[in-house]
């Protein structure tokens, strides 16, 4: 198993598609995941049933992952529950790395889409990137190995996986 994790914006699903892709394996989405089994998006999960309920779902989603695939990780499932521990145990994690005014570029673009940031203002959601980068980075970097993607296009980001992985078999 590959996990791809990091914060919202850093590119986990995008890369992990390309990275399944390339590696010929599985690629599961945690998030698309969620949406699939519960028939609507996070958003009304959120709205309707709390953070706590999608945290419970994401974790029993995780867990239940046993086909050898690139996982990409929500933004908090490492958060949450130990579940860095359970990714370190049962795979190579890569942490996606980027800095506060990457992140705020790509995210300020797509806040309709993401329940914790949609009612933002754009001052507000670069300050709320910067203290959840500092709360969650001590998790982030419990990965096995760390990419910073600021300024890499998708091929370069890739070739940097493929280099750490050359020995690795899924």
């Amino acid at each position: 198993m590959i996990y791809l994790i990091g914060y919202m914006g850093a590119g986990k699903s995008y890369l992990g598609k390309l990275l399944s892709n390339k590696l010929t394996v599985p690629h599961l989405d945690t998030d698309k995941e969620i949406e699939k089994i519960e028939g609507i998006s996070i958003i009304e999960i959120f709205k309707q049933k709390g953070e706590d309920y999608f945290r419970k779902i994401e974790k029993k989603i995780l867990y239940q992952t046993k086909e050898n695939s690139v996982v990409s990780c929500g933004g908090g499932l490492p958060i949450f529950f130990k579940n860095m521990n359970y990714i370190n145990n049962n795979g190579t994690s890569i942490y996606l790395q980027g800095s506060y005014n990457y992140l705020y570029s790509k995210l300020k673009k797509e806040k309709g889409k993401r329940p914790l940031i949609k009612n933002m203002s754009n001052k507000q959601l670069l300050e709320y990137i910067k203290v959840e980068v500092i709360k969650r980075e001590n998790i982030y970097k419990k990965a096995k190995y760390t990419i910073n993607i600021e300024d890499k296009d998708e091929s370069e980001i890739l070739r940097n996986i493929n280099t750490l992985l050359t020995n690795y078999s899924i």
